[in-house]
């Protein structure tokens, strides 16, 4: 009971069950589930001062079971600071110690009220009707309670998670409480980060009870991207060159979609790797040296071909001159064609796979891949994704992205106001902060170059001087075959962060409307530097 485990409190997500069974092994070492509820409530009644000092009535609706015991806690030391306090019970057959509770915030003097409209004077309402283990829409009276709630225009704390809302997947059981701020307790829930539960959950904060290590779950869970420098490449040594910054094949762009191209080398540019070449049509070719003109571009006529394999300094046909290749924004009715072209000559090196390349992906089959030994990221929305995988549902987007990543063996990124990104490994992230704003075309080029560019990146670094290194290897062994499992997924999870960070730092400065793709690429280089300045 001892050891230690390597669960972080402060970033892992729990399923309702985990969280039960965390809860059981306290109180079974000898918690009471009084001095739980106590510990909980002190503790949420000292946030409830910091985010709403101005609240002086505050109505609680109450539901019989410990969630509504948590609610009256916090009535009882609200009464006790000289708040007025108000309580709605829904039904009165309440659980032994929420009737205790209720008993005694009664005997002190709070006011118990029998019609909703009673607390319309309120100014905060707390929302302690259900927790988690909801598994059935609200009947009454708890769903006249909602939608009175919902339309009061009091702003509403919802304890745990809001009432109505499905623990794990977001979604809500027939109706739920529109909250303001959610104060979940001990341990994020898995249905607060997900992207259905955005209208619902309001300003998020965790509430910490000291949940000791032995109790925590063992089985790797969903992490949210707080933390996220360990993902970052390394800072490359003072005596590195261009081929230490890695090499990136971009294959992107037609003559409908030339600026998806430009795009995805604006998004490369600013990852940091040391040569970028581009794949295009021969057309886009004065397009993109004018707007990238360090970027070196392999043109076709007429049908489309990629860069020859050898590296061009040995003349070594088993070598290739780059670590990453980047491939589908706006290629149109080429895709077909250069996805078979990469699959036949470039499997050995990892790609970064979105727009057209997983639309051609998704006529192949995904399961193409694996069958050709492909360390893949894949960048889908949710059209893409339901092409890709049209036997996964998608009503839990955590658990789709992880089914996902382990039958593709890809890192999958299923992008969204809530971005997942799932590695075939079973480790899995949800990005906490986004925008709006990243709801434009280009948006997702500049991330495909941006993530491609970290991974030739990060690989480059891996290595060493890229081209020696290889040379001197036996048997002239691939830069795929020395990396490791996780780089493709720090490289995903960087990318992800880093971006969704520009567009709202950039939102701030112009509004969102001013988040146009060419400004987020340009605004990437300093959101990275003001980010390491804070810390």
């Amino acid at each position: 009971m001892g050891s230690r485990c390597q669960f972080d409190p402060a970033i892992s997500l729990v399923s309702s069950a985990q969280m039960q069974r965390i809860e059981e092994q306290i109180f079974s070492a000898g918690m009471p589930v009084a001095a739980l509820m106590e510990k909980v409530g002190l503790a949420v009644v000292a946030q409830l001062q910091k985010d709403f000092p101005q609240a002086h009535r505050i109505g609680i609706l109450c539901g019989t079971g410990h969630n509504g015991g948590d609610g009256l806690v916090v009535g009882r030391e609200l009464w006790l600071a000289q708040k007025s306090v108000k309580v709605w019970l829904g039904k009165p057959d309440l659980k032994p110690l929420t009737a205790d509770h209720a008993r005694y915030l009664k005997a002190l003097g709070a006011e118990f009220v029998g019609q909703l409209e009673e607390l319309a004077d309120c100014d905060l309402l707390i929302d302690a009707l259900f927790g988690i283990g909801l598994n059935r829409p609200l009947g009454e009276p708890w769903a006249g309670a909602v939608g009175w709630a919902n339309g009061s225009g009091i702003p509403i704390l919802s304890l745990d998670l809001p009432s109505g809302l499905n623990d794990q997947t977001g979604e809500v059981w027939g109706c739920c409480i529109r909250a303001s701020h959610t104060y979940t307790l001990g341990l994020w829930k898995r249905g607060l980060w997900q992207e259905a539960a955005l209208p619902w959950v309001g300003r998020l904060h965790r509430v910490d009870f000291g949940i000791p290590a032995w109790a925590c779950p063992e089985d790797e869970v969903p992490r949210l991207l707080l933390r996220p420098w360990q993902h970052f490449p390394a800072d490359p040594p003072l005596d590195t060159h261009k081929y230490r910054q890695g090499s990136l094949l971009l294959v992107a762009g037609s003559a409908a979609y030339a600026g998806a191209a430009v795009l995805a080398g604006l998004g490369s540019r600013a990852s940091g790797v040391g040569m970028v070449t581009m794949a295009a049509p021969a057309e886009l070719k004065g397009l993109i040296h004018s707007a990238l003109p360090e970027v070196l571009v392999h043109a076709w006529e007429g049908i489309p071909s990629l860069p020859p394999v050898a590296d061009r300094d040995s003349g070594t046909k088993s070598l290739k001159p780059f670590q990453a290749v980047a491939v589908g924004p706006g290629l149109g009715e080429t895709r077909l064609p250069l996805l078979e072209l990469l699959l036949r000559d470039w499997a050995g090196i990892p790609w970064v796979i979105d727009a057209d390349g997983l639309n051609a992906l998704a006529e192949m089959g995904v399961e193409r891949l694996p069958e050709n030994g492909i360390q893949a990221i894949l960048t889908p929305h949710l059209g893409e994704f339901r092409r890709l995988f049209p036997g996964i549902p998608l009503g839990d987007r955590i658990e789709a992205a992880q089914r996902a990543a382990a039958q593709s063996g890809a890192v999958v990124v299923l992008k969204g106001a809530r971005t997942v990104i799932a590695s075939p490994t079973g480790e899995c992230w949800v990005n906490p902060e986004s925008t709006p704003a990243l709801a434009r075309g280009g948006s997702g080029d500049v991330l495909t170059g941006l993530i491609g560019g970290l991974v030739a990146c990060s690989l480059g670094r891996e290595v060493g001087s890229t081209l020696d290194r290889l040379r001197a290897s036996a048997g002239g062994r691939s830069v795929a075959s020395a990396m490791h499992s996780t780089i493709l997924s720090n490289c995903a999870c960087a990318g992800v962060w880093w971006h969704a960070q520009a567009a709202i730092q950039l939102a701030r400065e112009r509004g969102l409307t001013g988040v146009d793709p060419a400004h987020l690429a340009e605004h990437l280089p300093k959101t990275l530097q003001s980010l390491r300045e804070q810390g």
